[in-house]
């Protein structure tokens, strides 16, 4: 083999390595980085028994790839039994069972809440439940372990101390929507041989308000004269503040007359309240646009209730090959506009076939969430370009 030869062997050699190791690299770069995790800020949570428990549980996609994972809730032998499932929502929530999880946020995460109930029967001691999530392909599993510690039930419709003083109540715990007043009806019972004037008193939370009064009265009282062996019904209005946040809010109400004195706990929940609204940016609901080309408009979104819309989505109705598109296609969460101060933008773009005729059209737009839902119609006036 003479020198030239080599020479042209050995470039083509070198060329075809160089050429191994770039397809390579290249394969290397372009296969998909996949993977996702489960994630509970608490794992381990003690509840009484009979009580039920939602729990926010995080499932993200952490790869460059749209995946499907598919969830289930597997219990140990002694809760196989207990009520459980994940729920979009703690309030009115449905099953879910599997999530779609795109590579961008906030589209690449879901927050689901693990229900569970447990049974009056079940007895102290520790639960463990493993929520399972695997892709659809089976190729990613993940688990999660959610020890629930049970402990024995507090009483709470009444709660006796030294003295001679009773109190009990039917309704210890009233669940209202954030806004409204919460009404206990209390029973006080004298159970001396002697006149009592009592004082009556309050634990509330923070920034809450409330008062007393007689049953069926108006009148506004901080004591009470209660005869021998007698017995006076109260009416207790409990008042949270505007911007509540949706929980458990625990009351103790004390009554006391010297030495006797007497507590009774209570509970106020709170729930969300949802409200979806929607509008053009001028507040008005009609459009111009021609023939075969795209109108694009703004509207605003917003929630002027007290707890947070989830899964947002736009809809539209429309005439046969008319094109309607949102920008944003989805919102993952709408809080309250209260905690925002400014409603959501979408853009909204119409696209009318070249040969509709000029005239009056109605297209719907839609917006819809897990709590909540709103439709405005919009008068589409078509024009002939000149």
């Amino acid at each position: 083999m003479n020198n030239k030869t080599k020479t042209i062997f050995l470039f083509g050699f070198t060329i075809l390595i160089f050429a191994i190791l770039v397809n390579s690299i290249w394969a290397q770069n372009t296969e998909p980085n996949r993977n996702f995790i489960l994630y509970s800020e608490y794992t381990n949570i003690v509840i009484e028994e009979g009580e039920s428990l939602d729990l926010d549980i995080k499932i993200i996609n952490t790869g460059n790839k749209m995946e499907e994972v598919l969830l289930s809730v597997i219990p140990d032998e002694q809760a196989k039994n207990w009520e459980t499932l994940l729920k979009t929502s703690a309030w009115k929530g449905f099953e879910v069972r599997k999530v779609e999880l795109l590579t961008e946020e906030p589209d690449n995460s879901k927050t689901l809440k693990f229900h569970i109930k447990v049974p009056e029967e079940a007895v102290s001691g520790n639960y463990k439940f493993t929520l399972k999530g695997i892709t659809k392909d089976q190729q990613i599993e993940k688990t999660l372990d959610i020890i629930i510690g049970i402990k024995e039930k507090k009483e709470e419709i009444e709660k006796k101390e030294p003295g001679n003083i009773e109190m009990t109540t039917k309704y210890p715990t009233i669940e209202n929507p954030a806004g409204k007043e919460f009404k206990f009806s209390l029973e006080v019972k004298n159970k001396t041989e002697e006149t009592l004037i009592c004082d009556l008193g309050i634990q509330l939370p923070k920034g809450w308000n409330a008062y007393c009064t007689p049953q069926w009265k108006d009148e506004r009282i901080s004591s009470i004269k209660i005869d021998k062996n007698g017995t006076e019904t109260l009416s207790l209005t409990v008042v949270p503040p505007i911007f509540i946040e949706k929980g458990e809010y625990p009351i103790t109400f004390i009554v006391e007359s010297g030495e006797n004195r007497a507590s009774i706990d209570l509970k106020a929940i709170v729930t969300g309240t949802y409200k979806l609204n929607l509008r053009t940016e001028t507040g008005l609901l009609n459009i111009d646009t021609i023939a075969g080309e795209e109108k694009t408009f703004t509207v605003y979104l917003w929630n002027e209730g007290s707890a947070a819309i989830e899964n947002i989505s736009f809809f539209s109705t429309k005439p046969e090959d008319w094109e309607v598109t949102f920008k944003p296609e989805k919102l993952a969460s709408l809080p309250p506009i209260v905690e925002t101060q400014k409603p959501e933008k979408v853009e909204v773009t119409v696209k009318t076939p070249q040969r509709t005729l000029p005239g009056d059209y109605m297209i719907s737009l839609t917006t819809t969430g897990t709590q909540d839902q709103k439709k405005v119609e919009i008068r589409t006036t078509v024009k002939t370009s000149t």
